[in-house]
């Protein structure tokens, strides 16, 4: 269900921005995220003179060679400093939406997440259509998971009324929701 709507976000995404009437369009991937065997796919949308919508998503598995599986997707409005989109110092609002499945500390964790934050980053041009963003955030988290030791069939032994498993840890941290370089094409 969760992968269910985690593909409807990025499906609904994808299609405004190819709707979208803006004077610039971009794809981008971040190679620190790729580089860690999760890759990533992002579209950046001109809103207005200074602004833009970046929606960038990703999915891994085996991620650093280790037991941790995560699908998310981070909606992110900036506003840049120097008067013109997808250019120089820019600071903004993130959100985060997240699945995860990892090994930590002796236990499984198995939930979701989501967040909210803000955000600084520089673009710098490369080419004409070729741009690096550099890009951080810090915000809060909100997770809802379900924890249990390895080799414990925790799905089997801890179901609600309806038949699910059931979480059973929730709590909140402040943490960055994205730290990385990407690699920005503008198409249009």
């Amino acid at each position: 269900m969760r992968k269910i709507r985690l593909l409807l976000l990025i499906v609904m995404a994808q299609l405004y921005a190819a709707t979208a009437n803006a004077q610039l369009l971009a794809v981008n991937t971040d190679v620190a995220m790729d580089a860690c065997l999760a890759p990533s796919l992002g579209i950046e949308i001109v809103m207005g003179k200074k602004s833009t919508l970046n929606i960038n998503g990703l999915y891994g598995e085996k991620i650093f060679y280790k037991d941790i599986r995560i699908a998310s997707v981070q909606p992110e409005c900036r506003i840049y400093l120097s008067g013109r989109p997808m250019y120089h110092h820019y600071f903004g609002a993130i959100g985060l939406l997240a699945s995860y499945k990892m090994k930590y500390d002796g236990k499984w964790h198995d939930g979701d997440a989501s967040g909210i934050g803000v955000s600084f980053g520089y673009v710098l041009p490369l080419k004409e259509r070729l741009l690096v963003d550099f890009h951080t955030s810090l915000g809060g988290i909100y997770y809802h998971q379900k924890e249990y030791m390895i080799g414990e069939n925790y799905d089997e032994n801890h179901l609600n009324s309806a038949g699910y498993p059931v979480a059973n840890a929730s709590g909140g941290l402040l943490m960055p929701l994205r730290i990385g370089v990407s690699l920005t094409y503008i198409i249009k």
